[in-house]
């Protein structure tokens, strides 16, 4: 399927990177995981997820850039097509406090949407911050950009408010939620993403990711919620 060929292409340009980094040492740090699942038989389904995640951390400066894509086809007809990158840069004021400012590029095919773009900046408090338990919650304002499906296009102004928490199970298990809303007079996003993590041996992981995104306002005959489900082995360095 198309789709497939696009995210075999991604993971081409991302995996020499990860593999490249296992060694080295610094400021630098990411993860590569891909996800792949066939179905042969009366009827032949498959679908691609790939995700990689690349972090600098130096002084009270903190970047994070994360790029994501899925497809998936039914009986050689593409069902799922949809593309992500979210980049983020952080300055800590004091070890709790930290501003912040966050550029958000989404497309679907198969959404009301072609594609959503949000640039915002806020500030954010790191409520905890322990070996075990990390938590961040930050508030906001920006801009969003949006082109419908009809063609017909619309930029507004938003508040945003976004919830992070990390928790380490054991050394070999972890769990992570993220919960964003994106507001503006004409449309609210929320999404939520939900994974867990556990080690299979070195850097490898199996990762279990669930991802809700609803929005308020879409076009006729488009649904208002949209779910993902996906299991992926993971390389982080």
């Amino acid at each position: 399927m198309r789709s497939a060929f696009r995210l075999a292409m991604m993971a081409g340009l991302l995996l020499p990177f990860a593999l490249g980094a296992e060694t080295a040492e610094g400021p630098w740090s990411g993860s590569f995981a891909l996800g792949y699942v066939a179905v042969g038989g009366n009827s032949d389904s498959e679908s691609v997820n790939v995700r990689g995640e690349l972090g600098f951390r130096r002084d009270r400066w903190r970047h994070l850039l994360t790029a994501s894509a899925v497809g998936a086809s039914q009986d050689d007809e593409t069902t799922a097509e949809a593309y992500r990158a979210v980049f983020t840069s952080q300055y800590d004021l004091t070890e709790r406090v930290f501003v912040f400012g966050t550029a958000d590029y989404s497309k679907d095919k198969f959404s009301g949407f072609d594609r959503q773009i949000s640039e915002t900046a806020g500030l954010g408090w790191r409520v905890l911050n322990t070996p075990t338990h990390e938590l961040d919650l930050s508030i906001g304002a920006g801009a969003r950009q949006s082109k419908l499906r009809d063609g017909s296009s619309d930029n507004e102004a938003v508040g945003r408010a976004g919830v992070r928490y990390a928790w380490q199970i054991s050394e070999t298990a972890s769990f992570g939620q993220t919960l964003d809303v994106v507001s503006g007079s004409d449309n609210t996003t929320l999404e939520s993403q939900t994974d867990l993590r556990a080690a299979i041996v070195g850097n490898l992981a199996m990762t279990l990711g669930y991802n809700i995104k609803r929005n308020t306002s879409v076009p006729p005959d488009s649904r208002n919620t949209d779910t993902l489900a996906t299991v992926a082995l993971e390389y982080k360095f």
